[in-house]
């Protein structure tokens, strides 16, 4: 029996971004930040394609979706590079079948084939009443022929057919959107039809240089509170928003990131540079009190390291809460 489908969308936004996209969108959701992208576990009343949307305007996002038995990988390309003429949500249905792969457990797709075999099956003729010979029936049963080569007429069926014409259409679209070369997009066609397993999304993931941690999230392989750096956001007002943003840990490796990362891993340094502000304001504050002519400047200066004094202890704040949460 399977269990309930599992839904994470990866977006190239890294978790500083993810608290604007909570309020843009005004829902609540679970996520975390590997190397500049973002797996989000996508809950019930929010559409990816729009998640997608709110995300990097020129970067693709993945969907993929695990019961443990079957399994999708769905391509949302850029939005900047659709129609602007037509609604990205209209476009994303139009192309949803081009863009994802499907994997069904393997009896599944042995019945959908049989199941095709049977509406070309020959009509089944009437019983007739075997003779006798010296007393002794005689079997001149033919072969079950149908059965015998069921399976083989079912890898030639027209819903196969159909059904590797459009794995090969998405394997051509993926390649295409991702830029793979082609060695990788054989290794992705090799993924597609393999049978459905729970390693297969994380296979191609990897192939398309994603975090693998969303596959093992859909597929239940890690628990959430077993992953570092899960957090939850939620819509709210634009300077809340603005101080969750700040108090959140970037995946990036460029020179604000690390500076980031380094106060909300040491959440002590933002009151270590408050007092020293507090102590250089207050003595800017006795120099501009003594009035001549560098006063207002000096007293400028002082309300501004006054004022970015609260603003560290607000940001720690909000990093501790964050981090008791």
């Amino acid at each position: 029996m399977s269990a309930a489908p599992r839904t994470a969308l990866i977006v190239h936004a890294d978790a500083p971004q993810l608290p604007f996209i909570a309020t843009a969108l005004r829902t609540r959701f679970t996520a975390l930040a590997r190397n500049g992208w973002s797996v989000v576990l996508v809950p019930d009343e929010l559409d990816p394609g729009a998640l997608a949307a709110a995300a990097d305007p020129d970067a693709m996002a993945v969907l993929i979706t695990s019961d443990g038995e079957s399994r999708s990988l769905r391509i949302y390309p850029p939005v900047n590079s659709l129609n602007d003429r037509e609604s990205w949500s209209a476009q994303f249905a139009r192309i949803a079948d081009d863009s994802t792969l499907r994997w069904e457990p393997a009896e599944s797709a042995t019945d959908l084939a049989l199941e095709a075999l049977r509406g070309q099956a020959r009509p089944a003729q009437p019983a007739t009443e075997a003779p006798e010979t010296h007393g002794v029936a005689e079997s001149h049963s033919a072969p079950d022929t149908d059965s015998a080569t069921g399976t083989d007429d079912a890898a030639s069926s027209p819903a196969v057919g159909t059904a590797e014409a459009r794995m090969l259409t998405a394997v051509e679209y993926i390649a295409s959107l991702t830029e793979l070369d082609a060695a990788a997009t054989a290794r992705l066609e090799n993924y597609a039809r393999t049978p459905s397993s729970g390693l297969l999304l994380e296979s191609v993931l990897q192939l398309l240089g994603l975090p693998t941690v969303a596959a093992k999230l859909v597929e239940s392989q890690r628990e959430l509170h077993d992953v570092d750096g899960v957090s939850d956001f939620e819509p709210r007002p634009l300077g809340l928003s603005m101080l969750d943003a700040a108090s959140v840990e970037p995946s990036g490796g460029d020179v604000l990131s690390r500076i980031q990362r380094a106060y909300v891993r040491r959440p002590g340094l933002l009151l270590a540079i408050g007092g020293a502000e507090i102590a250089l304001g207050a003595g800017l504050a006795g120099l501009a009190a003594r009035g001549g002519r560098r006063a207002a400047v000096l007293g400028s200066a002082s309300a501004a390291l006054f004022t970015d004094a609260a603003l560290q202890a607000a940001l720690w704040a909000s990093v501790r809460a964050r981090k008791n949460r």
